[in-house]
């Protein structure tokens, strides 16, 4: 009996450590981008880093808690998305913000 249950945790702590690698790897593809296209100082790279691995960390749970009720989910993920915006706002400023937008919108 044993063994199914230790597969099975196996599994759950597998899944679970590529799932974080995923979101580090995102949320550094995302900073590095910001960093080039703005001109960001190391610090403000790694502050961007920090804001972008949590907004994905907490979408995960969103998704998980709110699975069954999309409306409620979607409710907030906008939410989530607006303390994002509020938060790179107050490390970037309001013109590199701009800029980012603008950036975003062109490609």
């Amino acid at each position: 009996m044993s063994k199914p249950y230790i597969l099975l945790f196996s599994l759950m702590f597998s899944f679970s450590v590529y799932s974080q690698d995923g979101f580090q790897e995102r949320a550094k593809s995302i900073s590095d981008e910001m960093t080039m296209v703005l001109s960001l100082d190391e610090e403000t790279s790694k502050k961007i880093y920090h804001i972008q691995l949590k907004r994905f960390i907490d979408a995960q749970s969103i998704r998980k808690v709110h699975q069954a009720n999309k409306k409620q989910m979607n409710a907030e993920l906008k939410k989530l998305h607006n303390r994002l915006w509020g938060k790179l706002k107050g490390v970037l400023g309001e013109d590199k913000m701009k800029s980012w937008s603008m950036h975003k919108k062109s490609i």
